[in-house]
């Protein structure tokens, strides 16, 4: 008796037959099946085109858990009886459908299957995961496209004329080679009671059947990694309608068959072999970057707690800003840019079509030890995409875009830092260590939100649609009497680009000195006496993490006409100021006023811009751009952070 597993103890036509019961009952909804295949035959004008139709594999696996579990396990002997079934069931709506007159039978269906189970088995956690014995099965695993290729024409079978018997068969192209060759026969496949003996073949006209063919690498993300691990890469063969489905950068979900594949050989070389994973089902999952599944009880405990305090509300948020890297001590007035830069606004498409950034930058200039490292470091946790690099050694291709040869000596687009952190957050630590070249080529990445490669003859624009936290040294010492630019050599078209411009100077302090030095040494000596209960009960990591994606996913907030009329005049001050600053007074920084004015409310937990935000935003702006308020910047929050507020925004709004 066979085993109950064994897809070679099940005749041809009995798969046939069961995959055409699924595909035309009521299993699966029929939207997804018949409706598509109808749309495809009504529709669709080319027929010979390529054409999807998504199967649910947890559907099927209800329908028959036998069928469905042999179709993970051998998806290359079923896959073409799977297909054939939409064939047969395209012939039995045409028989019946009252538009027949009007539909098409299409040969070349493809059935594209979602949704597959959650088992560790089908569905990898990362690249990492996959090993030997997955070979042949079919998979599931994420990762970030770094590689996309050139589309090619791959002849993928052939039809061959025997000279002497006249039988004619099939070749199809050797996936186990790195050229996908399709070598001609050699021996006549023909069963007769005399073996036909014959070694000439001719190729039957018009029987050369060509497909589409790209190759992409996807490498799993690098924020899912320990430290001290190397992100792993796989190349991933895509066919037919799955070709230039997505481009570097994106973040997709592959279902796919692990195959192996022989490397090129190279003269004294020891012959290896990769894997390889044909690609059966591409989602881009752009849209789901920022996205964090955040449960109900935590949402509920978000909004209890802007209940407790909503006769202080900005007590609250002064309690949520100290949660941010605290083993340093003060810097509130650095931290609360940092989130908001974080947070960001909200991104909007003016009537021309041009997409205006919501995601601000922000620019950390100070001098050694002063914690820069660490804030950036500890940004790049709360984010839930992120890269980190340092300006040592960075070059305009590793921030942006590369162009390198592939195996076959094609042109190919890698992709950068800048391109990697799509939807999320890039920080470049030591940016004054990049060269003058190097950082201009970043200019169009921070701003219009994409990268325009024009390199080794591959013409494309790619998307960045990050925010940029840098972190730099002073150009010697810090002088105050001297503008931003000269003091970090930085050009003013990167600086007016820059949200918020944060500036750290090491001031001699006795009373700041010591405060520090006890906040330091209070980690490091187990008698120390225990943290006060405010500081206890700071929000974690994780609870910091949730509550920025909920927040972001939640609220969109729009500008009020309080708020407006602030933001308005305050720009208007700022421009007729005799003293201004040219690289930061132009209609960008109008612009990044808005965004800390919604990103602001996004961090208060409301869906509208209110005078209390765009006040907040213009503290930011004139906190941060005076050197002479340094000292600001080392300062805790006042004990009344509400009365203090309403105080400091009179004297604002008087001038």
């Amino acid at each position: 008796m066979a085993p109950p597993y064994d897809h070679e103890a099940i005749h041809p036509h009995e798969y046939t037959e069961a995959f055409e019961k699924y595909v035309e009952g009521s299993y699966q909804p029929k939207a997804l099946i018949m409706e598509r295949l109808v749309e495809v035959m009504v529709e669709e004008l080319d027929v010979h085109g390529h054409y999807p139709v998504e199967i649910d594999l947890l559907c099927l696996l209800d329908f028959n858990q036998r069928l469905g579990t042999l179709l993970i396990h051998h998806p290359t002997v079923l896959l073409p009886f799977l297909e054939q079934a939409l064939i047969n069931a395209q012939k039995h709506i045409k028989e019946t459908h009252e538009h027949r007159l009007m539909m098409d039978i299409k040969d070349f269906v493809h059935a594209r299957l979602t949704n597959p189970p959650g088992c560790g088995s089908v569905r990898k956690a990362n690249v990492s995961s996959l090993r030997s014995n997955d070979v042949g099965r079919l998979i599931s695993v994420a990762g970030t496209v770094i590689r996309a290729g050139l589309i090619k024409m791959l002849e993928a079978e052939r039809t061959y004329e025997c000279a002497k018997c006249k039988h004619e068969f099939k070749v199809f192209a050797d996936t186990s080679m790195q050229q996908n060759m399709l070598n001609p026969p050699t021996s006549c496949p023909s069963v007769r009671i005399k073996p036909c003996k014959s070694t000439v073949f001719n190729i039957v006209e018009g029987s050369r059947v060509c497909t589409d063919y790209q190759e992409i690498k996807i490498q799993e993300q690098i924020q899912s990694l320990e430290v001290g691990s190397i992100p792993r890469n796989i190349l991933v063969v895509l066919q037919d309608d799955l070709v230039d489905k997505c481009k570097p950068g994106d973040d997709i979900q592959v279902v796919g068959i692990l195959k192996t594949r022989w490397r090129p050989l190279v003269r004294e070389a020891r012959p290896d072999v990769e894997m390889v994973l044909s690609a059966n089902h591409v989602r881009v999952r752009n849209e789901d970057k920022n996205m964090c599944a955040v449960s109900e009880d935590l949402v509920r405990e978000f909004e209890a707690f802007w209940a407790d305090h909503e006769d202080a509300p900005l007590r609250a948020r002064n309690h949520v800003v100290s949660s941010i890297c605290p083993q340093l001590h003060g810097l509130q007035m650095v931290k609360l840019p940092l989130l908001l830069s974080l947070i960001g606004g909200v991104a909007r498409v003016d009537p021309s079509g041009t997409r205006i950034r919501g995601e601000s930058h922000c620019l950390i200039i100070g001098d050694p030890g002063l914690g820069k490292s660490q804030l950036l470091k500890y940004a790049a946790k709360l984010s839930t995409r992120s890269v980190h690099t340092t300006g040592i050694g960075t070059t305009s291709a590793g921030l942006t875009v590369t162009a390198q040869r592939d195996a076959g000596g094609e042109w190919v687009l890698e992709a950068g830092a800048l391109v990697l952190s799509d939807g999320g957050l890039c920080c470049i630590d030591e940016f004054d260590c990049v060269k003058e070249s190097d950082r201009t080529t970043i200019h169009e990445a921070m701003e219009q939100q994409t990268i325009s490669v024009a390199k080794a003859g591959l013409v494309c624009k790619l998307n960045t649609r990050t925010t940029v936290l840098a972190a730099t040294n002073p150009k010697g010492k810090f002088n105050p009497d001297s503008s931003i630019g000269v003091n970090c050599a930085l050009g003013s078209p990167l600086l007016s680009r820059f949200d918020v411009v944060l500036i750290l100077i090491d001031a001699k302090d006795e009373v700041w000195d010591k405060a520090v030095s006890d906040h330091v040494l209070q980690f490091n000596c187990p008698d120390a006496p225990p943290p006060s209960s405010a500081a206890a009960k700071l929000w974690d990591i994780q609870k910091l993490q949730m509550y920025i994606a909920h927040i972001k996913q939640r609220f969109q907030p729009m500008l009020t006409a309080e708020s407006e009329a602030i933001l308005t005049a305050y720009y208007k001050v700022q421009r007729g100021s005799g003293e201004r600053n040219a690289a930061r007074t132009t209609i960008r920084m109008l612009e990044s006023m808005i965004r800390l004015a919604q990103a602001h409310a996004r961090l208060m937990f409301r869906d509208e811009v209110t005078a209390q935000d765009a006040l907040v935003a213009v503290t930011v702006l004139e906190t941060s751009q005076s050197p002479a308020l340094h000292d600001s910047l080392h300062q805790k929050f006042a004990e009344d952070p509400d009365g203090d507020f309403e105080r400091e925004s009179q004297k604002l709004l008087r001038r």
